[in-house]
């Protein structure tokens, strides 16, 4: 039964992506406020709580989430300041992601560094 729980969880997260697209058709203002929504966050630690995660472990995920964030808006910044002088949509799709990544492990040096998650 296990199966039927797990796919359930994959069938609401992919609806969740498909209506935001589906919505994006309308309005982008819309769109973006759903997409902004940390639903997957709060989706994930109700799923962790279903399967038994402590409260330790759940405060742990929730704090290292607002460590990430901050790097996270990287692609948003780099990926249309890049489209706007001329960038293709992909390369500056990669272009964004790559910065995002390299803020997540930055960041990630910085919260080791000083012990700043749970």
């Amino acid at each position: 039964m296990s199966w039927v729980f797990d796919a359930g969880k994959i069938g609401l997260t992919a609806l969740i992506i498909f209506a935001v697209v589906q919505v994006s058709e309308r309005s982008t203002m819309l769109a973006a406020v759903l997409a902004s929504v940390p639903i997957v966050s709060v989706l994930a630690m109700m799923w962790m709580n279903h399967d038994g995660s402590s409260s330790e472990e759940i405060i742990s995920f929730s704090k290292n989430i607002v460590w990430l964030v901050i790097p996270s808006l990287l692609i948003f910044i780099v990926m249309p300041a890049l489209m706007t002088r001329g960038w293709e949509f992909y390369p500056a799709l990669g272009a964004g992601l790559t910065t995002t990544f390299v803020g997540y492990y930055l960041t990630q040096l910085l919260v080791e560094k000083y012990s700043l998650a749970g």
